[in-house]
C-alpha cells in the first residue's frame, strides 16, 4: 500500500475556478492539532510516538522545503517528478507533491481557491468527507485540510486521507497522509499532526 498518486492537476484548467476579484482577506485558522482536534479527545493511549522523538528530516533544496518523516518508514521512488517525497510504513504513508499553478494565491485569494481544492478532491475519485474542509496554516503557508475516506482499489478496504493543500505563490504543495483501514486515522492523527508541524519552507 503506497501513498495516493491521483493528485495531479492541470494549471490551465484550474484557472477557471479563480474568480476575477476576491472580496475580503480571510483569517487563516491557527493551531497545531488540525487532524486530531475533532477525531481524538483525548489522544488514545496507544497513539504512535511523537515524530520528533523518532524521525528523520527530508530536505529538498530545489523545491525549497523540508519535513520530517517517521524514522521507520521507507522512502519510495515515484516516477512522477512532482512527487518530492513518498514514504510508507505500518500500513500508512505520506506523500509530498509540488506543482505549478500558473497564478499566485495568497491569504487574500484563499476563499476562492477552495474551488480548486474541491475539484482536486473530486477528481481523485469517489470519497466521503469526514467533515467540511478547514482553512489552515502549515509551515507558514495558507491552505486547506480535507479529511475523507475512499475505497482502496487494490484491497477493496476503506482507507482515509488527511489531505493538505498549501499555497506558496504560484506553487501548490500537497501533503497526503494515508491509512488503510480508515478506522486507524483516529489513532494516527496525532502522529500526522506532528509530522505536518515539521514542515519548513526556505525564503524566496
Amino acid at each position: 500500500m503506497t501513498a495516493d498518486r491521483r493528485g495531479g492537476f492541470e494549471p490551465a484548467a484550474l484557472r477557471r475556478w479563480i474568480p476575477a476579484a476576491v472580496a475580503a482577506v480571510l483569517v487563516v485558522g491557527a493551531g497545531a492539532m488540525f487532524i486530531a482536534r475533532e477525531l481524538v479527545s483525548p489522544p488514545p493511549p496507544d497513539a504512535p510516538p511523537r515524530a520528533a522523538d523518532d524521525s528523520v528530516r527530508f530536505r529538498d533544496a530545489a523545491a525549497g522545503f523540508s519535513i520530517e518523516q517517521p524514522a521507520g518508514w521507507r522512502r519510495v521512488a515515484s516516477p512522477d517528478p512532482e512527487v518530492r517525497l513518498l514514504a510508507e510504513g505500518d500500513g500508512s504513508s505520506m506523500q509530498v507533491r509540488m506543482g505549478e499553478l500558473g497564478l499566485e494565491i495568497g491569504p487574500e485569494q484563499l476563499d476562492a481557491a477552495q474551488k480548486i481544492t474541491d475539484e482536486l478532491v473530486r477528481a481523485a475519485g469517489p470519497t466521503k468527507r469526514l467533515r467540511p474542509p478547514r482553512q489552515v496554516a502549515l509551515g507558514g503557508l495558507p491552505g486547506y485540510l480535507y479529511l475523507y475516506t475512499f475505497r482502496d482499489a487494490d484491497t477493496g478496504e476503506e482507507g482515509a486521507h488527511a489531505h493538505y493543500f498549501l499555497f506558496r505563490g504560484e506553487k501548490l504543495i500537497t501533503i497526503v497522509f494515508q491509512t488503510v483501514s480508515a478506522e486507524r486515522l483516529a489513532m494516527l492523527a496525532p502522529l500526522f499532526d506532528r509530522v505536518g508541524e515539521t514542515l519548513r519552507v526556505t525564503p524566496g
